[in-house]
């Protein structure tokens, strides 16, 4: 049995030569838990990932920042590491038989616009010594036990000292010690935190696309709370075949896209999807769309109805085929079917596209559907043109009637418009970056798209 021997700040008084150190690291983990101490001299560095909420060293997105206060501390690529092999002269470590004093290891600063309250834990059940963190300058005030703590305004930090107590353990094997730092913010003094936006991508593409409208069926659509995007400033909605739509003036925000969160449903018209000499996906369409994927479906199988003679299809018609955009979907993790019977497929479905069906829905499927929305699945609604000349939809089919008397089922806060968007210089395929996302943003993150 090694003899006892002890340090302050970093300094070693050794009593004995019998003793056998060990290399500890302390890693910190990022969101709002963990710091986990191993022993183990095959690692220099602890992996930690990073999240907007905790962070390491200077990120200004976090909210709580972990920052480097000693030489035992490394900032290695955002990751805080603590690293005792510099404990001993011999580059061992940790020893046997040992107490330890670390007084500003790092520090914990608050980032955000709120006052701060901070709570430490520790788990030490796999350790038989003794492991605590202190704020520097009160050794005796312990902070492992979530009763004592640090109270930080806006902008200030805490240091943290660590002490271990290693006591006769066997020090050569891995030691885990979990801890978590847990900040609780002041909402009375100052605004919550809020999540960094995402960034944005710059524009989506549409072709022969055609506006949303307001519940009634009668008036323009303003609710910004349904409103996702709107055609570009200056737009005009365009009747192609005496359908008497409602009117958008070039003075008014047209809806492009429209999300009803409540339902899980979103109405478009029609975002490009099909990759030719016209589109070639340099506009964010297939990101926006996984998005509307991810946030009204969140995973598992999309039927794409193939049973109403919808103009846009992922088989058959090679012209008006959305398969790149389904390899891609599928390449996220979704599995997309076509289906031909609505009805009973959706008892397995996590979602469905309908795009511009030329054949109506049945009184039987539109109450499919409201189940179906009920109890949490997603529907994606696509809209086009009513310009039948376009040579999709026969004389006297109404897409535009079929959608809505869907949406009458489904009770959704907006309905589709038939007309034709045009931008300020007449184009029906046009761009936009008109994109609210103050209620949206998620819709417009960037991520990787079809190459």
């Amino acid at each position: 049995m090694g003899a006892y021997e002890s340090i302050r700040d970093g300094e070693r008084w050794p009593r004995t030569s019998f003793m056998r150190r060990r290399n500890v690291i302390i890693g910190a983990a990022s969101g709002i838990g963990g710091i986990t101490i191993i022993g183990s001299g095959a690692f220099d560095t602890a992996t930690a990932e990073r999240t907007a909420t905790v962070n390491f060293a200077d990120d200004e997105d976090a909210y709580l920042g972990l920052v480097s206060e000693s030489d035992y501390a490394i900032d290695d690529g955002g990751e805080l590491a603590l690293d005792f092999t510099g404990v001993s002269t011999d580059g061992e470590g940790i020893g046997r038989n040992s107490e330890y004093f670390f007084d500003l290891v790092f520090s914990i600063a608050n980032q955000a616009t709120n006052p701060v309250s901070i709570t430490i834990t520790t788990d030490t059940e796999s350790f038989d010594g003794e492991f605590t963190l202190y704020p520097t300058g009160d050794r005796d005030e312990k902070l492992n036990d979530g009763s004592n703590a640090i109270e930080l305004a806006v902008g200030e930090s805490q240091s943290i000292g660590t002490q271990i107590q290693t006591g006769d353990v066997d020090v050569t094997n891995d030691v885990d010690i979990d801890i978590e730092i847990a900040g609780e913010f002041d909402e009375e003094e100052g605004d919550e935190p809020e999540e960094p936006e995402p960034d944005p991508f710059d524009e989506l593409q549409f072709r022969s696309g055609a506006s949303q409208i307001a519940a009634d069926g009668e008036s323009q659509l303003t609710d910004q709370s349904v409103i996702a995007a709107w055609a570009p400033l200056g737009s005009e909605n365009i009747d192609q075949s005496d359908s008497d739509p409602v009117e958008y003036s070039s003075d008014d925000e047209i809806p492009i896209v429209s999300v009803d969160i409540d339902s899980s449903v979103a109405g478009l018209g029609t975002p490009e999807l099909i990759e030719d000499e016209e589109a070639d996906f340099s506009a964010g369409n297939e990101e926006f769309v996984l998005n509307l994927f991810d946030e009204i479906i969140d995973g598992g199988t999309v039927l794409w109805d193939e049973g109403h003679d919808g103009f846009w299809t992922i088989t058959d018609d090679e012209d008006n085929s959305f398969d790149d955009f389904v390899d891609y979907a599928e390449s996220n993790g979704y599995s997309v079917d076509p289906t031909t019977d609505v009805e009973s497929d959706l008892d397995d479905a996590d979602g469905i596209v309908i795009a511009s069906p030329s054949d109506a829905y049945t009184d039987d499927e539109i109450d499919a559907l409201s189940d179906f929305s009920d109890d949490g699945g997603g529907v994606l609604l696509f809209d086009e043109s009513d310009f039948t000349v376009f040579g999709n939809v026969p004389d006297g089919v109404d897409e535009t009637e079929n959608l809505n008397e869907i949406a009458d089922g489904l009770d959704l806060g907006f309905r589709f418009n038939s007309d034709q968007v045009e931008d300020p210089d007449e184009n029906f395929d046009f761009v936009t970056s008109e994109f609210n996302l103050d209620e949206f943003s998620g819709l417009f993150e960037d991520r990787e798209g079809i190459e």
